[in-house]
């Protein structure tokens, strides 16, 4: 997830520099909590943005899009974590190190 949120914050930055000639303006990011799902999301907190008229989406609906993938992904993640995390207890099991470990000794 974490590559995901830093790949966001190199497009705003990317498209902030080619927006703006002024090489001092440095975006300023904000961590969030989405709080219906507990998802950490990243924000462009622009001072005195309020509107995002130029992509023809009022911020109610950014709101409603913005929940809905959230509990989209919230929805995903609960449905395959149990097999992510089998998959990571048997990958991890299956290290010579620990099965050595966990083998009793004679």
């Amino acid at each position: 997830m974490s590559s995901n949120i830093l790949a966001r914050a190199d497009a705003l930055m990317q498209r902030r520099r080619q927006s703006n000639g002024d090489a001092d303006d440095v975006p300023v990011l904000t961590d969030a909590i989405d709080p219906e799902s507990d998802i950490p999301v990243l924000l462009d907190a622009e001072p005195g943005a309020k509107s995002h008229a130029g992509n023809g989406l009022d911020d109610e609906m950014l709101d409603l899009v913005a929940h809905e993938l959230a509990r989209r992904v919230h929805e995903r993640l609960a449905a395959e974590l149990p097999a992510i995390v089998a998959n990571t207890v048997r990958d991890f099991l299956a290290e010579p190190e620990i099965r050595a470990l966990l083998n009793p000794r004679d």
